[in-house]
């Protein structure tokens, strides 16, 4: 079954969830570190909105008995307190990545907490395309890809990498919006070297200012887990899950 339509929100304020499944890219680098997460065994990923509703879910997840890891970033850095920081070359590094986790990001975490009303959310990246798009084929709805973009606006990464999810949509039938079209030609023009389109963007830039310019390569990777994330409410509160998928490219 093809995809009916897919359209692209380039930031989370032009995103309009409803009846449609949403794919959340924040390609550097919250939703690859989740992707890294999921495809190596976690279990269960929190995501929280602000870095300080991370500490607080942390110890409310433990007074329930679930000790989870806590990850994120301000300003591309660990937090205070923090076990981890957003680095999903770190997570591959890890001898055995946590069963669960609360992850709270600049842009990624809560661009996805906001698209909850969606009657299917995933978290999207490079490293798991192949999965992600078989998810979302199978859901048979229009797909929109929200962006996660760099302070609220849109951000050219996360346009490079929602182009590649286009791509493999069109392929496959669907039909792109202007939006789509747009990303997409982004993307065609990077297609040969992802990683080195991401690096060249603002927020590649800095992150390799700060030293992280191998996350950039691991980020624009493709289809390295078969894993996708899909969001969904336990106890009240948002949680990412694991969804199995076969290679679809």
């Amino acid at each position: 079954m093809p995809p009916r339509r897919v359209d692209v929100a380039l930031a989370p304020s032009f995103a309009e969830p409803a009846g449609r499944t949403c794919l959340v890219v924040d390609v550097l680098r919250a939703t690859s570190a989740i992707a890294v997460l999921l495809g190596r065994g976690t279990r269960a990923v929190y995501p929280a909105a602000t870095v300080e509703e991370g500490l607080t879910l942390r110890e409310r997840l433990r007074v329930e008995g679930i000790e989870a890891a806590l990850c994120g970033e301000r300003d591309a850095l660990p937090p205070p307190g923090y076990d981890y920081g957003n680095s999903p070359g770190a997570f591959t590094a890890l001898d055995r990545v946590p069963e669960a986790a609360v992850v709270a990001t600049t842009n990624g975490t809560p661009a996805l907490l906001a698209c909850a009303s969606a009657p299917l959310a995933m978290t999207a990246a490079p490293l798991q395309a192949a999965a992600v798009v078989r998810a979302a084929i199978e859901a048979d709805r229009d797909i929109l890809v929200v962006c996660s973009g760099l302070r609220r606006e849109p951000a050219e990464d996360d346009t490079l990498a929602a182009g590649l999810f286009v791509e493999r949509f069109v392929r496959l039938g669907g039909f792109p919006g202007t939006e789509a079209l747009f990303a997409l030609e982004r993307y065609e023009e990077a297609r040969n070297d992802l990683a080195g389109a991401l690096a060249r963007t603002e927020h590649g830039q800095r992150l390799v200012d700060l030293g992280f310019g191998d996350d950039i390569a691991l980020c624009g990777a493709l289809d390295r887990y078969s894993v996708a994330g899909s969001l969904s409410r336990e106890g009240g509160r948002a949680v990412l899950r694991p969804m199995m998928s076969g290679p679809t490219r």
